[in-house]
């Protein structure tokens, strides 16, 4: 396929595509404006995307397969253990706020668009959620756990990408923090339950030696 700038042409119209969302929002995503974002004729874009269902759905999968590879990876250099797939998520989405990119952020419009087209085009996503849920659920914390530190972070991106408080790095760090210890005391209460949830209380001697 041709190649611009080190892209592929439909990476370069899926580029496009973000662009158009995140400046005039979902409503004016047009095969018209993704064309002339791109700088091409509409035909020209009809030719890889016959549909804005077919062009929105690329997206989506471009997306689901991104955050695929990232947690993937991440869990492959975390070191093994109990809670690897979370110290893999916040390792690699709570190190440093600065990697929360403006190209990050446009990515996310390709689920806010699908929502808005057609929720079923969310299907990629959702798959490569369903797979990390999974992941989280068998990484050998206690129930709850590695589910809350998943939510947790997933709540923060959607207040970076909408908008709705300053992400920076002072929250970002005190997030982490928490989540991480949060997930040790699960480990030592999971490795070290206190005496009082596996023993019996000690009996009292009362007056007559009997115990209660």
């Amino acid at each position: 396929m041709e190649r611009i700038d080190g892209k592929t042409l439909r990476d370069t119209l899926l580029d496009a595509a973000e662009a158009v969302v995140v400046r005039q929002g979902i409503g004016n995503l047009t095969l018209d404006a993704v064309a002339a974002q791109a700088g091409m004729s509409k035909g020209g874009l009809l030719h890889h995307f016959p549909s804005k269902d077919r062009l929105i759905e690329a997206l989506v999968r471009r997306s689901a397969d991104s955050w695929r590879k990232c947690y993937t990876e991440g869990y492959e250099r975390t070191p093994a253990g109990p809670g690897r797939m979370c110290r893999a998520l916040l390792d690699h989405c709570l190190s440093d706020a600065k990697g929360w990119t403006r190209e990050l952020q446009r990515s996310s419009a390709a689920c806010f668009a699908a929502l808005a087209q057609d929720p079923s085009l969310i299907a990629p996503m959702r798959e490569a959620y369903s797979d990390l849920q999974k992941r989280v659920a068998n990484d050998g914390l206690p129930p709850g756990v590695g589910e809350a530190v998943a939510a947790a972070i997933d709540g923060l991106w959607l207040y970076w990408v909408l908008g709705l408080a300053d992400v920076n790095q002072d929250l970002v760090v005190r997030v982490r923090k928490a989540l991480e210890s949060t997930v040790a005391q699960s480990l030592q209460q999971q490795t070290n339950p206190k005496n009082g949830h596996n023993k019996r209380r000690p009996s009292v001697i009362r007056a007559g030696g009997r115990g209660r």
